[in-house]
């Protein structure tokens, strides 16, 4: 529906069941999003599909099912940008570069690279990423060092940072695009805060209402705000 009204990026997160298949859903838990229990990646595909994705969000989304990575480059792929958030899971640092070659090969097998970036606040598998595809862009998240993302992806090559709510300032975006790296911020769902970020050079600014905010900031969207 965003990318109905208008919206040019779409951030999702990705994990993998217990059989291999990547999947979108932001918790790692299935208790909040779904009517399942347990961790994702303790399931199978199979199983997940069983599970209800929607009804908890509300009546009007009840049937939802959980979609894959790949589903979503079928669907999307060179049509908008993709914010693939890589989640770690089981603790495990660095990751198994079977599982990111996977994610890596999905892409490519879509023909997206130019509309697609890793977003992580894990240094580690900033750097992974790095080595395994150094012509996928990468984005810095906050991590353990929400007031550093600038400073990290400086020192790491990135091209871009989202940087956290509380955890940034104009004089942190400047830095950013004195050395080319444009800005996220992680969220907002009011138009007049969105404003105040976009006059301090905010890049992209995620929500979770994108028709209201678009409404409000009219020309904005198409100039700074995706």
């Amino acid at each position: 529906a965003a990318v109905a009204l208008g919206a040019e990026e779409v951030e999702f997160d990705i994990w993998s069941t217990s059989d291999g298949v990547l999947v979108s859903s932001h918790d790692s838990t299935l208790d909040r999003v779904s009517n399942g229990t347990g961790k994702i990646y303790e399931h199978t595909y199979a199983e997940l599909l069983e599970l209800d994705f929607g009804v908890k969000h509300g009546e009007k989304f009840r049937g939802l099912k959980i979609p894959t990575f790949e589903e979503i480059l079928q669907k999307f792929a060179c049509h908008v940008v993709m914010n693939i958030h890589i989640k770690s899971f089981n603790n495990v640092d660095p990751m198994d570069e079977a599982y990111l070659k996977k994610i890596i090969a999905t892409i490519r097998k879509y023909d997206c690279v130019k509309y697609v970036y890793f977003m992580t606040g894990n240094d580690t598998l900033m750097r992974q990423l790095g080595a395994l595809a150094p012509d996928i862009a990468r984005c810095v998240g906050g991590g353990n060092a929400r007031d550093l993302v600038v400073e990290r992806a400086i020192e790491m090559g990135c091209e871009k940072v989202q940087f956290m709510r509380k955890h940034f300032s104009k004089e942190k975006i400047d830095l950013a695009h004195a050395h080319g790296i444009r800005c996220n911020i992680f969220w907002s769902d009011d138009p007049a805060e969105a404003a105040q970020w976009l006059d301090w050079g905010m890049d992209v600014i995620l929500t979770n209402d994108y028709q209201r905010m678009a409404d409000a900031l009219g020309d904005r969207v198409k100039t700074g705000f995706i």
